[in-house]
């Protein structure tokens, strides 16, 4: 009995000499399948959240710095300067549309509409791929601001 012992953990021992040293290539490999999706899902998730508040930021502040602008020329200039700095900020270049619902733009109890678009990259896509897989992401948004009733 205990020979057939001895011989069974002897070819125990020699069936674990095969394995050696596998187990952590298998958790390098499987590790880095894992990794690298989850990392790329990471970076794009977090540069289209800087594009949404970016758009979002960009009509809000183009509505209230319109508003208080002297006349509707300044007006435009202001709300094109301030969504330009906002953009600027989050590193990205965007579109800002304008409409009013009276004319001039500044009469009083009237609102601004403001729309603001941005095109946000996708990393690591090259731009070969352009007609296989999107390449970007269009993010817009509406602001809608009010002009004060006690407006001089």
């Amino acid at each position: 009995m205990n020979r057939l012992l001895a011989r069974l953990l002897a070819r125990l021992r020699r069936c674990g000499d095969d394995e050696r040293g596998s187990a952590v290539l298998e958790f390098l490999v499987v590790g880095v399948l894992l990794t690298l999706p989850v990392f790329y899902l990471v970076i794009t998730l977090a540069r289209l959240q800087a594009g949404a508040y970016a758009v979002s930021g960009a009509a809000r502040e183009a509505g209230r710095m319109y508003v208080t602008a002297t006349d509707d020329g300044a007006g435009s200039l202001r709300a094109q300067a301030g969504a330009a700095m906002v953009f600027a900020d989050h590193g990205l270049t965007g579109q800002v549309g304008i409409s009013c619902e009276r004319t001039p733009c500044l009469t009083r109890g009237g609102h601004i509409t403001v729309t603001t678009a941005v095109d946000v990259e996708l990393p690591l896509v090259p731009d070969f791929l352009g007609g296989v897989v999107p390449t970007s992401v269009h993010l817009t948004s509406t602001h809608v601001e009010s002009v004060g009733k006690y407006r001089e």
